[in-house]
């Protein structure tokens, strides 16, 4: 939606309407603007006597407000490897609130946090290259029970 048009615009409306008694449509396209909107401006004037701007509708209220993020956050804190469908599912059994996991990434982001990591890619085909037992002097790398694939960290404060 638009932005409202300017109280000096209605203005200047409403006045050649008082004075040249042009029709709808001539105003409209001598101010370029729309014949539903120099119509409305005309109405608004008859009923209330001035052109300003109805003021905002006030919009949906957000499902995770100010109070569900720190419940966000406190499960962030405790289980830092959940996905967000784990985290929404957390929020509505515990809390009873029940929010998309996508409605929950925004606000854990909303708080500051980001991902860590990617998930990890799908295995090879081909599979591990053959090596001859013998001749293999290389320890092999084991991955470590505490590394995790998904993780929200905050960013690191840097100096400017």
């Amino acid at each position: 939606m638009p932005a409202p048009i300017s109280e000096d615009l209605r203005q200047r409306i409403v006045k050649a309407w008082q004075k040249k008694k042009l029709r709808g449509v001539e105003l409209a396209e001598l101010f370029g603007v729309g014949e539903a909107t120099v119509k409305r401006l005309k109405r608004r004037f008859q009923e209330t006597g001035s052109v300003k701007a109805k003021p905002h509708g006030g919009g949906t209220q957000p499902i995770i407000g100010k109070d569900q993020e720190l419940l966000v956050e406190a499960l962030v804190q405790r289980h830092p490897d959940w996905s967000e469908d784990q985290y929404a599912k957390a929020l509505a059994d515990e809390h009873g609130v029940l929010a998309s996991a996508v409605t929950v990434g925004r606000a854990i982001r909303r708080l500051g946090y980001s991902v860590k990591k990617r998930r990890s890619s799908p295995k090879s085909v081909i599979g591990q290259p053959s090596s001859n037992a013998d001749d293999d002097t290389s320890s092999t790398l084991k991955t470590s029970p505490l590394r995790v694939w998904f993780l929200w960290t905050r960013p690191a404060r840097t100096r400017r």
